[in-house]
């Protein structure tokens, strides 16, 4: 009895020293957030923000613009006009200075013949009619002082109504410039208003560059620790292993999950070419903490617990050169110098480090080669 109670004690002792031993590592890959993924979130949406506003105050701009391009070809077409009334008023003024000049002479003339009129009625007149020698010539002799009344009268209606006329187009000139110079000014208080809307658009903008800049300028000292912990990992994949390469078909890293989100290969990745050393395998709000299984039989090499580039990861060692990485891993569940076997738990998927979502990214080297992953994985 006593020796089943000290086996009992001495067992559980075991597991509770195992349990020690694993909590660390679990704790740690699911006690927080990544708090670098959070900031690199942080900055791609505001980014996004700011190239959405960015191209809403260069739309507004464009609108603007055109808008001041209109109102200034009005304005152009508005003193085009106000510049030809002007000469065209110039012109009246002076033809109708020129109609009252000769106006004035044609009415001293009138005068003067009124006075000679009148003088010869009182003396030449009187000899004139006194010597004629019949009715005919007493009536042309009547006509013809008549007539000279009458033409120099109907001369200065005549004058009078091209006066009259012309002051009529000069006030008619004078209220169409008027008009114009009103219509100027509204336009010029319009170009204005656009010329300070249009700096107010170009301060936003300045603004906004300045904002992208620094955001910029912040994603490439993070972009700056993903690459120098991808470099590391790299390097962990590129170390040479001892031992026979183990044998057998790589298989599926995540059963249950075979969407491909990103391919191996060459992508954009933060507006760059990027060569893609794995697959990303994803499934949209349905993956996160879906069991990530070892793809071979082999050795635990590396157990990361990162906030940048592949986050949580894993690496195993299968020998012969061959080795498997699982990257962005919520929890990991084995440690550095265990031996797994081939579909062993490894981790969960995760969204830890550089990454957008949850997903596993899945890495396959062949003597420190980077390969196709499926290519193994369709064998």
């Amino acid at each position: 009895m006593k020796k089943r109670t000290i086996r009992f004690i001495c067992l559980l002792l075991a597991l509770l020293m195992i349990g020690s031993l694993a909590m660390p590592y679990l704790a740690r890959a699911n006690s927080t957030l990544d708090k670098l993924q959070q900031e690199l979130n942080g900055i791609r949406d505001n980014l996004n923000n700011i190239k959405d506003e960015t191209e809403r105050q260069e739309a507004n701009k464009a609108s603007l613009q055109r808008q001041n391009k209109i109102i200034l070809s009005q304005i152009g077409e508005l003193e085009k006009g106000i510049q030809t009334a002007q000469e065209t008023l110039a012109q009246k003024q002076l033809e109708l200075d020129q109609k009252r000049r000769d106006i004035q002479e044609t009415d001293d003339l009138f005068q003067q013949r009124l006075r000679a009129m009148y003088v010869m009625h009182n003396s030449g007149a009187l000899s004139t009619l006194l010597g004629v020698n019949s009715f005919e010539e007493l009536l042309t002799a009547s006509t013809t002082l008549s007539r000279i009344s009458v033409s120099d009268t109907e001369l200065l209606k005549k004058l009078a109504a091209e006066r009259a006329q012309m002051e009529a187009d000069e006030r008619y000139i004078q209220d169409r410039i008027a008009e114009l110079e009103t219509q100027l000014n509204q336009q010029e208080s319009k170009k204005n208003e656009l010329a300070a809307n249009i700096q107010a658009a170009n301060s936003s903008l300045t603004e906004l560059d300045a904002k992208q800049e620094a955001e910029e300028q912040a994603y490439a000292a993070k972009l700056a620790e993903y690459n120098a912990a991808r470099a590391q990992a790299e390097a962990e994949m590129g170390q040479s292993s001892g031992g026979e390469f183990v044998g057998g078909s790589f298989g599926w890293p995540v059963p249950g999950f075979y969407n491909i989100s990103s391919p191996y290969g060459w992508r954009t990745l933060y507006g760059k070419p990027d060569f893609h050393t794995g697959i990303d395998i994803a499934k949209s709000g349905q993956i996160f903490g879906a069991t990530v299984v070892s793809s071979l039989p082999g050795t635990v090499q590396t157990v990361r617990y990162g906030s940048t580039g592949y986050g949580y990861y894993v690496i195993v060692d299968h020998g012969g050169g061959y080795k498997t990485l699982y990257g962005h891993l919520s929890a990991i569940y084995v440690t550095p110098g265990q031996a797994v076997a081939q579909g062993t738990p490894v981790g969960a998927v995760g969204s830890t480090g550089n990454s957008t979502g949850p997903h596993l990214h899945f890495e396959i080297r062949a003597a420190g080669q980077k390969v196709d992953p499926m290519q193994y994985l369709k064998g």
